[in-house]
């Protein structure tokens, strides 16, 4: 904490005054309360870390629970004065006591109330969403920004993403998913933008890093995505996950593979149709290779003909059924991982593998083909990316 109470209930913040040597006269004089909970706090001054204000130990409030690290308290200190910076009137650490929640900053721009969460360690699933939630109900628009040192960069074009890393994913004005991040050591704003996963932790993802001293509002807020990856960057990580799971077939132990095994199906062999990008991937946890992969054994290869209702039918009953994983992302409030089917969908049609008789019903055009072996694969794949490529890319805009 780096805002309290003073016994007279004046509000006492730690920006104000860096000397040591005041803090620790003002220390002897007078004592300090927690905002939200009221119980008496200790004003820790020492040489490894920046003063803060600090529960004392077997406190009953919230806040105790959530030991701020050094990482932290600069963290939010720097975006706390990069704000002022910028000309804006923040306020460190307040408290909005309608829902009991004190987030790391609060702000209005543009008549709109943000609040920043500069988030440092793993806390709880449920009480991520719950803070998040409780900010809409009071039209407050919560800002969650990871720690810089949390970001897993496994180089220009892939990034490894926890299930937790994923709650901060959301949307930018231009619909493309980004996930904001902040390090107060190098003081830059990192934004993962174009996040599309292939497995449920390993993402292509594209890196946007801009120094604090140039960064405006926008770049957090509104950030402007850098360019798309290229399309052989999916291509080559797709056919590594084939690959990989080929390692695995015929374990006992996985539902999937045995189910590819009674179809006859073989991973590497899966055709460049199952596995395809689309703008929602996100929203579903299982790999695009398996929850396609089941539509295709469930309906488009045995179907000549079928109806959308049909293909959601297939889809939620695999979900129903726990072979499919929906992802939860409190940020983005149009969670129906249907867009992301209905994308898939499209896709095959804009490819020819299906014809759209009407907007609610299809039929099979071109059959997916499954070869033999792997030279014919591969051949089969490069053709399938040379003649559609544009096509999948222009679908992720």
């Amino acid at each position: 904490m780096l805002v309290s109470k003073t016994k007279q209930g004046d509000w006492f913040s730690l920006t104000s005054i860096r000397n040591q040597e005041r803090l620790k006269e003002i220390r002897n004089k007078e004592s300090f309360y927690c905002p939200e909970c009221e119980e008496e706090v200790i004003l820790k001054i020492g040489s490894k870390r920046i003063p803060h204000f600090a529960h004392k130990k077997d406190a009953s409030c919230s806040e105790s629970y959530e030991r701020e690290s050094e990482y932290h308290l600069k963290g939010k200190l720097k975006l706390f004065e990069w704000l002022i910076s910028l000309g804006l009137i923040p306020q460190l650490e307040p408290f909005f006591k309608e829902i009991s929640q004190r987030p790391d900053i609060g702000f209005v721009h543009n008549g709109v109330l943000y609040a920043i969460e500069f988030q440092c360690s793993v806390i709880p699933e449920e009480l991520f969403v719950k803070r998040t939630e409780n900010y809409y109900k009071v039209d407050i628009s919560p800002i969650w920004i990871m720690a810089g040192k949390n970001i897993k960069r496994k180089g220009n074009y892939r990034a490894e993403l926890t299930g937790f890393d994923y709650l901060f994913l959301s949307k930018s004005d231009s619909e493309k998913w980004m996930l904001p991040a902040f390090c107060p050591v190098t003081n830059t704003l990192i934004i993962v933008n174009h996040i599309l996963p292939i497995s449920v932790k390993n993402s292509i993802a594209q890196f946007s890093v801009t120094d604090m001293k140039t960064a405006s509002l926008a770049n957090l807020i509104q950030p402007k995505c850098s360019q798309l990856f290229y399309l052989e960057d999916w291509q080559k990580e797709i056919r590594k996950a084939k690959n990989i799971t080929l390692s695995l077939y015929g374990s006992q132990q996985n539902k999937f593979l045995q189910e590819l095994y009674t179809h006859s199906l073989i991973p590497s062999l899966l055709p460049p149709e199952i596995g395809l990008p689309v703008k929602h991937a996100p929203l579903i946890e299982t790999p695009a290779i398996v929850w396609q992969s089941y539509l295709y054994m469930d309906l488009l290869r045995h179907k000549q003909c079928f109806s959308l209702h049909e293909i959601r039918h297939s889809f939620l009953k695999r979900v129903n059924r726990r072979d499919v994983k929906i992802r939860n992302l409190p940020l983005y409030r149009n969670c129906d991982a249907l867009a992301a089917v209905k994308e898939y969908i499209e896709l095959l049609v804009k490819t020819d593998r299906l014809i759209a008789v009407n907007h609610d019903f299809f039929k099979m055009d071109i059959p997916i083909t499954i070869q033999e072996n792997q030279v014919k694969q591969f051949e089969m794949e490069r053709d399938f990316y040379q003649r559609y490529g544009k096509i999948i890319m222009e679908n992720l805009k």
